[in-house]
């Protein structure tokens, strides 16, 4: 089986690369910068796949990258503090779903798996998130973009077209070829405060555990929409964790909720006219603050999939901060840099 996965050189696609390529199976990439991509695969020592150069927002490449594939991930994604522009964020997020799922059809690929957004389906309500939940419109770009790509996806669904589609939570754990936004806000959070937001949390699910399940789709093939939010910790939890695991000692400021949303949306606004390092958005404070407790698919058992601990998975996560100069092993002193 060939696999074509887009996002191959982001935190989830190369992961999901990664153990397409140890479980024995040809992979390519569509890739912008086919020398970055494959210095990082030749310093991981596990293989290089084949290298396409293309961009999903340009239906020709997306075309051309498909020869000859069974199957294809879909994981490439903008987020607000990583894409230039809201003009941009829609070609990428819409425009590039579009490109990518209407080309593998046409070629009658039938294992077709799509890495979408529990904001999409978002809600403060825990019970009612489920992978037949209607979808969230949102007054932010984000969220925007997610759920007209998913508009799209759905009607194909209800065609009968050949498409999963999997809803991760916050994406956490080692070996990011880039500076995903979760680590970002990690990064945020052991240098300048914790935030606690009340009795509010977060679910996090380790990129490892998630790039086995859509390993597992690509194998099954068929269709369906799986949740993957992960494990869910209080704000409270989440500080012991990081402090249990690192040796830190985090600065606890209690906050609310309503003052950060409010904080984001200024941030949003003063990125119009000057670059601004921080984590900090109108939409990350949205699901920072109001996040609930969201239940996973109950496919995990019978794929004999299960999702490691937020211990070992802020461990390992921090652990490879460390290793590659995010952060000063000073600040960690219970960890080690990885050999």
């Amino acid at each position: 089986m060939k696999t074509l996965i887009t996002g191959g050189t982001g935190f989830v696609g190369s992961h999901v690369c990664r153990q397409q390529m140890a479980a024995g199976h040809a992979v390519r990439l569509l890739v912008r910068d086919i020398e970055k991509a494959s210095a990082y695969y030749r310093r991981l020592g596990e293989g290089i796949p084949e290298l396409v150069i293309g961009d999903v927002t340009d239906s020709a490449s997306v075309k051309t990258a498909l020869e000859d594939c069974d199957s294809v991930v879909h994981a490439a994604a903008g987020t607000p503090m990583q894409t230039g522009s809201t003009e941009r964020l829609f070609r990428v997020n819409v425009d590039g779903v579009k490109h990518v799922v209407a080309s593998a059809l046409e070629r009658s690929i039938d294992r077709i798996v799509c890495i979408s957004s529990i904001t999409a389906i978002f809600n403060s309500d825990g019970a009612k998130v489920t992978a037949t939940a209607p979808l969230t419109q949102s007054s932010l770009p984000y969220g925007q973009s997610k759920v007209e790509a998913e508009v799209y996806l759905r009607a194909l669904q209800a065609q009968g077209a050949p498409i999963s589609i999997v809803y991760p939570g916050g994406v956490i754990g080692p070996d990011d070829p880039g500076f995903s936004d979760s680590f970002k806000a990690l990064k945020h959070r052991m240098e300048n405060g914790f935030r606690i937001f009340g009795d509010g949390g977060m679910q996090y699910i380790d990129v490892r555990d998630l790039a086995a399940f859509v390993c597992s789709l690509v194998q099954s093939g068929g269709s369906g929409r799986f949740l993957m939010p992960g494990v869910y910790c209080t704000w409270s939890e989440l500080a012991d964790i990081i402090e249990t695991v690192s040796g830190c000692q985090l600065q606890r400021i209690p906050a609310q909720g309503w003052k950060l949303r409010l904080v984001g949306r200024m941030t949003d606004l003063l990125r119009h006219v000057r670059t601004i390092d921080s984590p900090i958005s109108a939409e990350t404070m949205r699901y920072a603050t109001l996040w609930p407790n969201i239940a996973n698919t109950g496919e995990l058992p019978t794929r004999g999939l299960a999702l490691r601990s937020a211990n070992d998975t802020f461990a390992d996560a921090i652990a490879w901060m460390v290793e590659v100069g995010h952060l000063d092993a000073s600040q960690c002193p219970k960890l080690s840099v990885r050999d």
